[in-house]
């Protein structure tokens, strides 16, 4: 008998989220089936039966740690104040929140890069995830202009981009273990630098501030 849709995503989930520390902890290439059967409470043939591929278990690992980080900021600014806090806790969010979720985040990224190098498939994985960050990013930056907290000449894209990039490049410090590169270290100069590329104040919007009014105008 077939399970019911709804327990298939539930499993799916749960065997991506033991996909994700598994791949974490023991590298993609290294990684069997079975250690992340074991992970996730069920057998080599029941994660099969879900996913064909570690590929696919690959992708799978990695879209829902997307998702866990955008519902984690979502879960912080349940009621955005303004969109220069959105911005703030989406920038925070990299490198602090679920020390060990970030973590297995970021070391998996690390496998996506290297295997999108030659891999088609794995490569298109990174560029809808990537687009999606950058688009997110370069949204909360619009509702900052339209708010009147973000310089109006400022290039939202060219902005969320730049902070992209730089967000990767401390992040492989940050999943590489390099002491100067704290989560708490990347968050900090993300947000620096975005101050610097929006010129505005945005340290006393850091986690832990006092609300502001609500927000206006922002949008996806």
């Amino acid at each position: 008998m077939s399970p019911r849709p709804k327990n298939t995503h539930v499993r799916r989930q749960q065997i991506a989220r033991a996909a994700l520390q598994a791949i974490a902890e023991c590298g993609f290439h290294d990684v069997r089936v079975a250690d992340i059967a074991e992970r996730a409470g069920t057998s080599a043939p029941g994660v099969l039966y879900h996913f064909k591929t570690k590929d696919e278990i690959l992708d799978a690992a990695i879209s829902l740690a997307e998702d866990d980080f955008y519902a984690d900021v979502d879960a912080v600014v349940r009621e955005p104040e303004r969109a220069r806090e959105w911005l703030v806790r989406l920038l925070e969010r990299s490198g602090s929140g679920d020390p060990d979720g970030t973590l297995a985040m970021w070391k998996t990224w690390l496998e996506i890069w290297t295997r999108a190098l030659r891999d088609r498939h794995t490569g298109r994985t990174r560029q809808l995830l990537d687009r999606r960050w950058r688009a997110t990013l370069a949204a909360a930056i619009r509702g900052g202009q339209r708010q009147g907290d973000f310089a109006t000449t400022a290039d939202a894209e060219l902005v969320a981009l730049q902070l992209a990039s730089l967000m990767d490049g401390l992040a492989i410090q940050f999943a590489l273990g390099d002491p100067d590169v704290t989560g708490e270290r990347m968050a900090e100069v993300l947000v620096v630098t975005a101050e610097q590329l929006l010129d505005c104040d945005l340290g006393r919007y850091r986690e832990g501030a006092t609300p502001a009014a609500a927000p206006q105008g922002i949008e996806q």
